[in-house]
């Protein structure tokens, strides 16, 4: 028997039109060429004042195959670039080695929207190692599988992804810790918080002490058999109370707790689906770098999309 769902099901308006056009337009960022019209001022910026060998492509051409690589190895993306110089869109191709080294040492910070008021939701997922076979789980996991812990933070009124972490299972912070770490870049960088929202794994006295610190609305799911500790974060027990007067499906609705979803679970959800679940890198530095880049390439062709 299937379980009915509390509650009316909420429409959400949208504009399909316009969605599916946006959808079509991240296609065209693997082929926009636009940027090679500054191939060499960009060069020549990028060089002012460098010690050693100077840079023979620009960043931009690194940035696209770093998309590119999300969907081919690095010699697929050599071969890639070639056929794009032999029709004429680029003036010259680097080979894999060099493609490999650049994209693996590029910045992929998130682009932040203007400084002002925003709301953040923080989630975690696990992305799969490409090679998992008995070397893999020996190096890596003592003989059990193991995974790369990627943890992001993305404002789930307007979907924009805002932070990313990732590392080697194990060997990560913990959730709330990371979500705290993340609010308090986007604080100190000009930003000003106004609710987060986060699941169950957030019920944390720690973090609910700093959502007080920055005067931040709590909508963390607390636990069924949480209790109210006279030792504990004062802001924490407040919460309990208003959950346990409320029950869950009021609270949740009160707290628009639904909205984590699109914040966070949606852009991991899209993520997996344009770029899958795994990663090509063998050195765990690589993949704990390729990681944050498949987030970070979702990123740029939304906004790219959008613009």
């Amino acid at each position: 028997m299937t379980q009915k769902r509390w509650g009316k099901k909420k429409k959400y308006p949208r504009d399909w039109k316009a969605y599916n056009e946006e959808l079509v337009r991240r296609g065209t960022f693997y082929l926009d060429f636009d940027w090679v019209k500054s191939w060499r001022k960009e060069l020549a910026e990028m060089n002012k004042n460098k010690v050693g060998a100077p840079y023979q492509f620009p960043e931009s051409l690194i940035e696209l195959q770093a998309v590119w690589h999300q969907l081919t190895n690095y010699r697929g993306v050599e071969g890639i670039t070639r056929a794009v110089v032999e029709a004429g869109k680029l003036p010259q191709y680097n080979d894999f080695s060099t493609i490999n080294r650049r994209v693996n040492k590029m910045n992929t910070k998130i682009m932040l929207p203007e400084k002002g008021d925003i709301y953040a939701a923080t989630d975690g997922t696990g992305t799969k190692l490409n090679m998992s076979g008995e070397y893999f789980e020996t190096k890596y996991g003592n003989g059990k599988k193991k995974f790369i812990k990627v943890i992001i933070t993305a404002n789930p009124i307007t979907k924009d992804l805002l932070k990313v972490d990732a590392s080697l299972e194990g060997e990560e912070l913990s959730e709330p810790q990371v979500a705290m770490t993340h609010m308090a870049e986007l604080e100190a960088e000009g930003y000003n918080i106004l609710k987060f929202w986060g699941d169950g794994s957030f019920d944390a006295h720690e973090l609910f002490d700093f959502l007080d610190y920055y005067n931040i609305e709590p909508a963390v799911k607390i636990g069924k058999d949480a209790v109210i500790d006279p030792g504990g974060s004062v802001r924490r027990n407040i919460e309990v109370r208003i959950f346990q007067e409320l029950g869950y499906e009021q609270w949740a609705k009160e707290k628009e707790y639904g909205k984590r979803w699109l914040g966070t679970e949606g852009i991991i959800s899209a993520v997996k689906r344009c770029f899958g679940e795994r990663v090509r890198s063998k050195k765990e530095e690589n993949m704990i770098k390729e990681a944050k880049r498949k987030f970070w390439a979702y990123e740029k062709m939304r906004k790219y999309a959008k613009a």
